[in-house]
């Protein structure tokens, strides 16, 4: 899979559905005109002025309306119904998606969800946080929130605007039922979706159909309570109802409408089903690819098939049904493949022979395999990891498995968690305790400049107060002994609490975390990745709908100054320096300027933020350019492993970890 055509083409899907809706909203706002022409002719709007006396005259009523000027074109009509049609449908979408605009946790919410606390004390809660933050370090992305939906159903889905800024949401039947290998299935297919540019688009998809029904919904209104109301309200029994002629055009206009409408929601739902189906399919071959294994993903809908069908969703559960792993409710057009072509197509039999849906292992197995699951994740102190003395994997390999997660990427992963020290795994998954956990590994990077760590530690006390001193001292002793290939993934599970930073608290803590760094007077290569990652897990705070059409000579300040950093954390001299940023810039196509070699903090924030605005087509780009930058001497280092891995995280790209040689 091109990682970066999927997104760009996502991004180009959600363009031509917006095309499709203005399309949809023409032809509606010709259909309605035409309504409103015919309810107007037929309430008389278009009577010739007869002389019969007084007026019209006794009896000369029909013979006006019959024989009433013909009129099929009236700009005023026009214009009322090109403005009525547009605040409905255009107030419809843009209501829907200023509520899904602060991404995927607002979807979750509106699906009833809970999100699972990082120190929850339910095993099967920690197992699926476990399951999912395996996949996201494995793949190379943030750690997304996870949420539980009250539902004994098994489903699941993923949602958001970016890569970075997803959630996963999963039912407690889901959490509950399946076993290991099953839920991590699930969550393969719904990783896929993201990585395949779906979720934007699904979101997408649930506003426009929002902004269609809009128009059904007040038809029926019109026609069901206003018109009703003025025939029957209008005069009491046996008076005269002067507004009876209003009223039935009113109920009549409000019929049309009514039809036009739903025929616009049904026609959208059946291009939403459509779509989602294809994309369903392609996110179970990704899932497999990902896992190695069929029993999983293809157990868990066995599981699906054979559970109750009297399982319940939120309300809201119908407009998002493309979004689930399997049809979340009943529904005219079927988002989903039937469950036996599903399991027939990941098993490799027909569809005869998928047979009753059911799990193919017994309980007893299953139970003996969740217990596995369990056991593999339980996080032991290693007093002395073992030292990296191998050869790192060749970072252009990694770069071309983009948007792709292997076995030998997730058992890399599981082993390295392995390492993390208790003290610090605990630490990570309580929110009150993240930000000691990053300022601690930074502290820890002073080794035995005792001066400079008692600059720190008064800095903090500073800026974040003597609770967090403290905390820092409690954790520093459990870095002594971790291994280095930890660092990053220890920053990744802290994402999601600093994402959730307020903007005082995220100023408080970059404050803090720019003076820790420069108390020594120099920025260590790590110190510059863990700024970066840090950056970028504030920055997705902030708006969740990143504009991603900038091109890199538009953002060419900000691309020099990464570029600066990427060259400085892989190079002593400036000379070597200058070489290796000249470079990058003329393969980049952008003027070349002198590296600077004094790149503060707070500029890097700054350049981080408008790099996330890059088409993901110029992403790429700039990831080959920084990946050039590394292998410029021939040699890759972990240090240098890690600031690639950080460049990819900070533009939303899911980058695989470098995983050491075997040799």
């Amino acid at each position: 899979m091109d990682f970066f055509a999927a997104q760009d083409n996502a991004h180009k899907r959600t363009g031509q559905l917006v095309g499709l809706l203005v399309a949809g909203v023409v032809t509606m706002i010709v259909a309605v005109y035409f309504a409103t022409m015919l309810v107007v002719h037929l309430a008389g709007g278009y009577l010739r002025k007869y002389e019969y006396g007084d007026g019209y005259g006794q009896g000369s009523a029909v013979d006006a309306w019959v024989e009433q000027e013909i009129v099929w074109w009236d700009p005023r009509v026009a214009l009322a119904v090109f403005v009525f049609i547009l605040l409905l449908v255009g107030g419809g979408y843009l209501y829907r998606w200023a509520q899904l605009r602060s991404g995927g946790e607002r979807v979750a919410e509106m699906l009833g969800g809970r999100r699972i606390d990082l120190d929850t004390m339910d095993q099967a809660e920690r197992r699926a946080l476990n399951v999912v933050e395996e996949m996201a370090i494995a793949s190379g992305m943030p750690v997304p929130p996870v949420y539980v939906m009250p539902s004994d159903a098994i489903n699941a889905f993923a949602a958001g605007h970016t890569v970075d800024q997803a959630v996963i949401g999963l039912t407690e039947g889901c959490i509950d039922r399946l076993n290991r290998e099953q839920l991590q299935g699930v969550v393969a297919h719904e990783f896929s979706h993201i990585f395949n540019g779906d979720m934007r688009l699904n979101v997408r998809l649930v506003a426009v159909i929002n902004g269609v029904m809009v128009l059904g919904v007040v038809g029926y209104f019109m026609w069901r309570y206003i018109g009703y109301a003025m025939l029957w309200g209008g005069g009491g029994r046996g008076k005269k109802n002067d507004g009876m002629p209003i009223a039935l055009a009113i109920m009549m206009l409000g019929l049309l409408l009514c039809v036009i409408g739903f025929a616009g929601t049904l026609v959208a739902r059946l291009i939403q089903a459509a779509v989602s189906r294809q994309r369903e399919f392609l996110a179970d071959a990704s899932a497999v690819q990902y896992t190695r294994e069929t029993d999983g993903i293809a157990g868990a809908l066995r599981a699906i098939g054979g559970a109750p069908r009297n399982t319940k969703l939120a309300a809201e559960t119908s407009q998002f049904n493309h979004m689930f792993f399997s049809q979340a409710m009943p529904s005219l057009f079927a988002s989903h493949p039937p469950l036996p072509e599903r399991i027939a197509r990941l098993e490799g039999i027909s569809t005869e022979q998928v047979g009753e849906l059911r799990p193919k292992l017994s309980a007893e197995e299953a139970s003996r395999r969740w217990a596995k699951g369990m056991s593999e994740r339980k996080v032991e102190h290693q007093a002395a990891a073992p030292a990296i003395g191998v050869a790192m994997a060749g970072l252009a390999g990694s770069l071309a498995q983009v948007g792709d997660i292997h076995a030998v990427d997730m058992a890399w992963t599981r082993e390295v968690l392995s390492h993390v020290p208790r003290k610090l795994n605990k630490a990570v998954h309580a929110p009150q305790y993240v930000p000691a956990v990053v300022l601690a590994m930074l502290v820890h990077e002073q080794g035995a400049d005792s001066e400079a760590v008692g600059r720190q530690l008064h800095t903090i006390e500073e800026t974040l107060g003597a609770t967090t001193v403290a905390q820092v001292q409690e954790l520093l002793p459990a870095y002594a002994g971790m291994d280095d290939r930890c660092r990053v993934p220890l920053l990744d599970l802290a994402s999601p609490v600093l994402s959730k930073l307020s903007d005082t608290q995220a100023a408080s803590f970059r404050t803090a975390m720019e003076q820790v760094v420069m108390a020594d007077g120099a920025v260590t290569r790590f110190e510059w990745v863990a700024a970066l990652l840090v950056d970028a897990a504030l920055d997705r705070g902030g708006e969740a709908s990143h504009t991603t059409t900038a091109r890199l000579s538009q953002v060419a300040d900000a691309v020099h100054t990464l570029l600066s950093v990427v060259a400085r954390s892989g190079h002593d001299d400036e000379a070597a320096m200058t070489a290796v940023t000249s470079a990058a810039c003329q393969w980049l196509k952008i003027p070349a300027t002198p590296p600077n070699i004094a790149v503060s903090l707070k500029q890097l924030n700054s350049a981080v933020h408008d790099l996330r605005t890059l088409k993901f087509a110029e992403r790429g780009r700039l990831l080959q350019a920084v990946v050039g930058a590394v292998e410029h001497d021939g040699v890759t280092t972990v240090a240098e492993a890690e600031m690639v891995r950080a460049v990819a995280e900070l533009l939303a790209v899911p980058m695989p970890p470098v995983v050491p040689d075997a040799a």
